[in-house]
């Protein structure tokens, strides 16, 4: 499945993508996340494939062709230059990107190509990205619990959405969104230029950088007073944002696919 800029939707669709992009067959690949399925990623015959996912615990196949590395994107414990490819859904908006770079920078073997695919980023409409987030016995995640306003990290201060929220949501729920909006670190929090100024800067070559804006659910909302809920206005947030940043900034993006390569 894909939007209607082109971009895959679906784990599924970003993996076959990445797929028909490089020769998988004997490759040697690294994974930033750690959601391919095992079948996957042994189903195209690859030679070796390194999950790397600190939340996983380590496994690895009798063939040994298959492994999950409980380490950090940032500190990838694997050689210099040992990998073909290195692939990674959904992944991005949690780590540090230039500090990953530089890890993929290190383990690609000439010509090696990074694809990765990754968003909501904080450019977009729920950038805030609800996830991994417990509230009365029950994980909550954006794209089924849509409890926050659109552009409520870019938007609203805190103590402005914390004047909505409370019209329509419990205050232990008011208090833990918030948090989550303000304080939580799910998210690094960059902005789609921070992303390719880090993509310029990693000595990786730029082979190809797509951006959607295009949201694939209802923002449903509680039933908020009348009126608490602000009409966003993209062009007046862009330039808030520019401001404050010093530098041009745009909002709305919130898919992107970055494939970058290792210089032969």
């Amino acid at each position: 499945m894909t939007n209607p800029q082109g971009l895959a939707l679906s784990e599924d669709a970003v993996f076959a993508d990445f797929a028909a992009r490089v020769k998988l067959a004997g490759a040697v690949v690294a994974e930033i996340g750690g959601s391919v399925p095992v079948e996957f990623a042994t189903g195209h015959g690859v030679a070796q494939w390194h999950a790397v996912d600190p939340n996983r615990d380590p496994f690895r196949t009798e063939a040994g062709d298959y492994q999950v590395l409980r380490a950090r994107a940032e500190e990838m414990p694997l050689a210099d230059a040992s990998v073909d490819a290195v692939f990674s859904s959904n992944a991005f908006q949690f780590i540090d990107v230039k500090a990953t770079l530089a890890q993929v920078r290190r383990i690609l073997r000439p010509g090696g190509l990074l694809y990765a695919h990754f968003g909501p980023i904080w450019s977009g409409v729920d950038g805030h990205q609800l996830e991994y987030v417990e509230h009365d016995g029950r994980d909550l995640v954006f794209w089924r619990d849509t409890l926050l306003p659109p552009w409520a990290h870019l938007a609203y201060t805190r103590d402005e959405l914390a004047r909505v929220l409370a019209t329509g949501l419990p205050p232990d729920l008011v208090e833990l969104l918030i948090w989550h909006v303000h304080d939580s670190d799910t998210v690094n929090r960059l902005f789609f230029e921070d992303y390719i100024a880090a993509a310029l800067d990693s000595g990786l070559r730029w082979v190809e950088v797509t951006a959607s804006t295009h949201v694939d659910y209802s923002i449903d909302l509680p039933a908020f007073a009348p009126g608490s809920v602000r009409d966003v206005d993209e062009r007046e947030l862009a330039a808030l944002w520019s401001a404050r940043r010093g530098r041009p900034t745009q909002v709305g993006y919130r898919d992107v696919l970055m494939v970058l390569r290792q210089p032969d």
